[in-house]
């Protein structure tokens, strides 16, 4: 069974039973005398929702018993989103440095579990035979592998903007398209946008708007739109919830959230748009953790959900032939075969393996800086976003002026800084300090500009 009991050492789990494992046995027991099969274990922690549970633990019971000869357990853990999870893992890892008693982080994009490899919490895993013609080293340029093998890409995400197409009627407002159009003024208050010190989605399209616009315009950009956010929520699928709702009219999105609510509301309702020139494809790794209690398994299990049939959960609509049960899932697929035998099947006719590049993100100094980047956006953006709005407002009723736009979105440090900041980021005395001194620069900041306009010397 999947359990999270109070009594299991891990007690914040939450559990799913497996009505078709359940199934399965009745009907081998009613064919034949039924023996009483050996029980294995394995331990999931992971951000990913509810349906990725309910449409892959169920298959891979039934798959493990039919292959091993055994049941298995699954205890699925989750601390409330990628960070949480991360920290989560990195904790365990300080009391045993030899294991922190889970098999598998699974999911959260691909930074994390670029950290997970550079502070050694990672195990090795090789592509059995069958599988090596199936997932290839790399999709449109982008790797789905690190090359210590100790993460391996299980699905790829993108990430976009996801809008109402009513309610952007209703408040003439333009169809968005890039993220700068997120920033115009015209979309103040009709955002809903997610904290990324919370969410990795959210952390991972901040990454993306910094990357490609480079620091300082990234950071005004990003500013600007936080200015025309309405509220910061903590999980990635409230701003979801809201567009869907008509509580916002837009929302930054990763891919198979939006495509998901598409898909079952209608593009009359709703709409996704990839901005041009930013698009990424973003792998959605797992890793099997160093000193994994249950090796053997979380081997399997990586193995099975790699596998052409697996994947195909990822990619057809829910009730289809070898598809999803529950949920359309709304992703993207790392195995070429998956694609090859859906056909005319598929959610979108969107093929990876078909595109030719991406933007490349550099990941290594992404995973250097996650923590106090995502900081540095807390201090100034979420943590202070009352005088920020209030600052926007300010300025937009003036009528934004060039100096006011770049004071607004100035950050209180460079690049260069924070990345020589992300090794004494450990020492809690020193980054709270710098937290606190970041919101009191930017609170001084916006409650000037709230104030009166700059004086053109400014």
């Amino acid at each position: 069974m999947v359990h999270g009991s109070p009594a299991h050492p891990f007690a914040s789990a939450t559990g799913l039973k497996s009505e078709l494992f359940a199934i399965f046995l009745a009907a081998v027991c009613v064919a034949m005398p039924c023996a009483v099969l050996a029980t294995d274990t394995l331990i999931i922690i992971s951000p990913h929702r509810k349906s990725m549970q309910q449409e892959f633990i169920p298959p891979f019971r039934e798959h493990y018993a039919a292959t091993f000869g055994a049941d298995v357990e699954v205890d699925w853990l989750d601390q409330g989103g990628t960070s949480d999870d991360l920290r989560f893992v990195r904790a365990k890892f300080a009391q045993n440095p030899q294991s922190s008693g889970i098999d598998i982080f699974w999911g959260g994009g691909t930074t994390p579990h670029v950290e997970l490899a550079s502070n050694g919490f990672s195990a090795r895993y090789d592509l059995p035979a069958e599988l090596v013609g199936q997932v290839p080293e790399k999709v449109a340029g982008i790797p789905l592998f690190d090359d210590s093998r100790t993460w391996v890409a299980s699905a790829m995400s993108s990430f976009g903007i996801f809008y109402n197409k009513p309610l952007l009627r209703f408040d003439n407002l333009p169809t968005p398209g890039t993220w700068a159009d997120l920033a115009d003024p015209s979309f103040r208050g009709h955002l809903m946008l997610a904290d990324p010190r919370r969410s990795g989605s959210f952390a991972a399209m901040n990454t993306i708007v910094m990357q490609s616009l480079g620091w300082e315009k990234g950071f005004r950009l990003l500013t600007m739109i936080a200015g025309n956010n309405r509220r910061f929520t903590h999980s990635s699928t409230d701003p979801i919830k809201a567009v869907v709702a008509g509580d916002a009219a837009a929302a930054m999105a990763i891919d198979f959230f939006a495509k998901a609510k598409v898909g079952d509301l209608g593009a009359d309702n709703l709409g996704f748009a990839l901005p041009p020139g930013q698009n990424v494809l973003d792998p959605d790794p797992v890793t099997i953790l160093k000193g994994a209690p249950n090796m053997t398994v979380a081997r399997r299990f990586v193995s099975f959900i790699l596998s052409s049939g697996a994947q195909k959960f990822l990619i057809l609509p829910r009730g289809a032939k070898d598809g999803p049960k529950h949920a359309t899932l709304g992703r993207m697929a790392v195995n070429r075969v998956a694609y090859e035998e859906t056909e005319g099947r598929r959610t979108d006719d969107f093929n990876p393996f078909e595109q030719t590049a991406f933007l490349v993100l550099d990941m290594k100094k992404a995973s250097t800086i996650r923590r106090p980047f995502n900081d540095l956006l807390g201090a100034t953006l979420i943590d202070t976003h009352s005088e920020l709005k209030a600052a926007w407002a300010a300025i937009i009723a003036r009528g934004p002026r060039v100096n006011e736009i770049i004071e607004i979105g100035t950050p209180p440090v460079t690049e260069a800084d924070l990345e020589a900041m992300a090794a004494r980021w450990g020492d809690d005395v020193y980054r709270n300090e710098t937290i606190n001194a970041w919101v009191a620069a930017s609170r001084a900041k916006y409650k000037a500009l709230a104030a009166g306009p700059l004086k053109k010397s400014e």
